[in-house]
C-alpha cells in the first residue's frame, strides 16, 4: 500500500502556479527524496500535504483514505508530522513546553508531569537525542532545535514524517547521526519524505526520488538507478549548470582590518569565546569551522557590535560590515515587507524610496542574481527559502562594504545558486574586501576559503594557512578534511 498518492495536485498562489498537477506515489516503510531548485513547489506540495495549505485542484490518498486536511491539526491526528526548514519553536519556553504544547497528557484537569517526563525521557534515550527538558530553546544550538523538532514528531507518535532541509544546518557529523536517526524511523516502519538540495546525500538515504521543476514533476527513479549527473540535468532541464570559473587573484601584502585579540565572553556565568585571537584581511577569506553552537554565532556578534560585554581587544580599521545572517528570516529580513524594500534597506541615497527608483533597482538586483520571483511587490514571506537567501545575499554584497561576513551563505538553496554564491564571494575577495565565512559545509568551506580555523567550545583549537595549497590533491584534502573533523569534536 502506498503511504500517500498525490492526485493531481495544483496550487496556485493569485496568477502564480506553484504545483501544476502533480502525481505521484510514497510508498509505506520508504524514504522518499524529493529535489529541485528553489521555487520547484516542493516545500509547498509537501505543506498541502500537512494541511497548511489546501489544493485548488487534485486529491490526497493516506494509506489509500482520500483526505482532505483543513488544518494541520486534522494532519497531525492522522499521524502526519513535518518538520519546517525555519523550526516552529518558542524561544522562551523550555524543550518540555515546546514539545507538549497541543499535546498535552492530562490527569483530570492537571498535567500530567511525571507521565510526561517519563515518555519523553525514554525516547530521548531511545533516539540519542541528548536532550534537557529543562532547558530554553533560546539557549539551544541550531542542531539541538532541530533535535526539538524530531522530539515532538515522535512525542506525537507520527508514522509519515516529512523534513524540509534537514541537513542544511548540520555538520558532517552532525548529519550522519540524523541519517541514523532516519534509518532507525525506517526499521520501525516509518514513512520518511526528505526536501533536500544535496545530492550525495540523496545517493546515501533514499529508497526514491522524484524531481519537481518549475511547479511540475519531471522524473522518479529508484535509488538503484541513480545517475547524479542524470538527476542534475533533471533539476535545471533546459538551463545548464552554471559552470563559474574565476581565478584566484594574488593580492600581495595583505593589510588586516579587523583584530580580535584575547577575546574572552560569558554568558549566563559560561564561558562560550575563550582567548579569542582572529584576524580579517583584505582580499582573504577566513572560514571557521566547527559544529554549529561553539562560539561562532558570539564571535559574529562581537564584530558587528552586537556584543559588547566581551573581554580582551578588538582592533578595527573599518566598521563597514556587511553580514548575510544565519537565521534569514529572524535576522536578515523583515518579512511583512516587499522584495524590493528588503533590498534596499542598506541603501541610503534620497528619493530611493520613490517608487519607480525602488523598482528600476530591485528589478536591475533581481535579474543579476537570478531571484525568482512573480512580482517584486510580493512580501517576502511569499518567496522560497533559498529565494529569499539570494534577495539577503545580493542585498549585502551591492551595499560594497569593506569587511563582508557570510554565516551559512548556501543554507537551503539550489546548486546552480550556490555556484553563483561561491563565485561571487570570491569576486569579493578579488576585489579586495575582508571576508569572513563561517560555514558547516566542510567542502565550502575548503573550496573557498584562504585561512582556516577550527573552533571549539569557544577556542580556536588550529589555524590553517594557505588552505588552497593543502586542498592542491585528493590525498592533502582527505588529510586535511581527517585532521580537521577530529579538530570539530575537540580531539586535538
Amino acid at each position: 500500500m502506498f503511504a500517500v498518492e498525490f492526485i493531481n495536485i495544483t496550487k496556485k498562489f493569485g496568477d502564480f502556479v506553484a504545483n501544476d498537477s502533480i502525481s505521484f506515489n510514497i510508498l509505506n516503510n520508504s524514504v522518499h527524496c524529493i529535489v529541485g531548485e528553489n521555487g520547484a513547489g516542493k516545500s509547498t506540495l509537501m505543506k498541502v500535504l500537512f494541511g497548511v495549505y489546501h489544493p485548488d485542484e487534485g486529491s490526497i490518498k493516506v494509506n489509500g483514505e482520500e483526505k482532505h486536511f483543513k488544518t494541520t491539526h486534522e494532519a497531525i491526528a492522522s499521524k502526519i508530522g513535518m518538520l519546517f526548514q525555519h523550526f516552529m519553536l518558542i524561544e522562551d519556553f523550555t524543550v518540555l513546553e515546546n514539545v507538549i504544547l497541543g499535546n498535552e497528557i492530562s490527569k483530570g484537569i492537571k498535567l500530567n508531569f511525571p507521565e510526561i517526563n517519563k515518555k519523553l525521557n525514554e525516547i530521548i534515550e531511545l533516539y540519542g537525542l541528548g536532550l534537557d527538558l529543562k532547558k530554553k530553546i533560546s539557549g539551544l544550538s541550531i542542531s539541538e532545535q532541530q533535535k526539538v523538532e524530531i522530539l515532538k514528531l515522535l512525542y506525537r507518535d507520527s508514522s509519515l514524517i516529512i523534513f524540509d532541509e534537514p541537513t542544511a544546518v548540520l555538520s558532517p557529523y552532525e548529519v550522519e547521526k540524523f541519517f541514523d536517526v532516519v534509518r532507525k524511523f525506517k526499521s520501525e516502519g516509518k514513512t520518511i519524505i526528505l526536501i533536500t538540495h544535496k545530492l550525495n546525500e540523496v545517493r546515501k538515504i533514499a529508497d526514491y526520488v522524484t524531481v519537481l521543476r518549475k511547479g511540475k514533476k519531471v522524473c522518479e527513479e529508484k535509488n538503484e538507478n541513480l545517475n547524479l549527473n542524470e538527476l542534475s540535468k533533471a533539476i535545471m532541464g533546459e538551463v545548464a549548470l552554471r559552470d563559474l570559473k574565476i581565478e584566484r587573484k594574488e593580492i600581495g601584502h595583505i593589510d588586516t582590518v579587523i583584530s580580535l585579540k584575547g577575546v574572552d565572553l560569558l554568558k549566563n556565568k559560561i564561558k562560550v569565546l575563550n582567548g579569542i585571537n582572529l584576524d580579517l584581511k583584505y582580499g582573504e577569506i577566513h572560514g571557521i569551522a566547527g559544529v554549529e553552537g561553539n562560539g561562532q554565532s558570539e564571535i559574529i556578534d562581537v564584530l558587528c557590535g552586537l556584543e559588547k560585554g566581551y573581554g580582551g581587544e578588538l582592533d578595527s580599521k573599518s566598521s563597514d560590515i556587511g553580514l548575510v545572517p544565519d537565521d534569514r528570516i529572524k535576522k536578515g529580513m523583515i518579512k511583512e515587507f516587499n522584495i524590493g524594500e528588503n533590498l534596499i534597506l542598506r541603501k541610503y541615497e534620497k528619493n530611493i524610496v520613490r517608487s519607480k527608483v525602488l523598482n528600476n533597482i530591485s528589478n536591475e538586483i533581481i535579474s543579476k542574481y537570478d531571484v525568482r520571483v512573480s512580482d517584486i511587490d510580493s512580501p517576502m514571506q511569499s518567496l522560497s527559502g533559498g529565494n529569499q537567501q539570494k534577495v539577503i545575499f545580493a542585498r549585502e554584497i551591492e551595499a560594497d562594504s569593506d569587511v563582508l561576513i557570510f554565516y551559512h551563505p548556501t543554507r537551503g538553496v539550489d546548486i546552480n545558486a550556490t555556484n553563483f554564491i561561491h563565485y561571487k564571494i570570491i569576486e569579493q575577495r578579488n576585489i579586495n574586501k575582508a571576508v569572513l565565512l563561517v560555514s558547516s559545509d566542510l567542502d565550502e568551506l575548503l573550496s573557498l576559503s584562504d585561512k582556516l580555523s577550527v573552533i571549539f567550545k569557544g577556542r580556536i583549537l588550529k589555524t590553517f594557512d594557505n588552505i588552497q595549497e593543502l586542498v592542491s590533491n585528493n590525498t592533502e584534502k582527505n588529510k586535511l578534511e581527517y585532521s580537521i573533523g577530529k579538530l570539530m569534536l575537540g580531539i586535538e
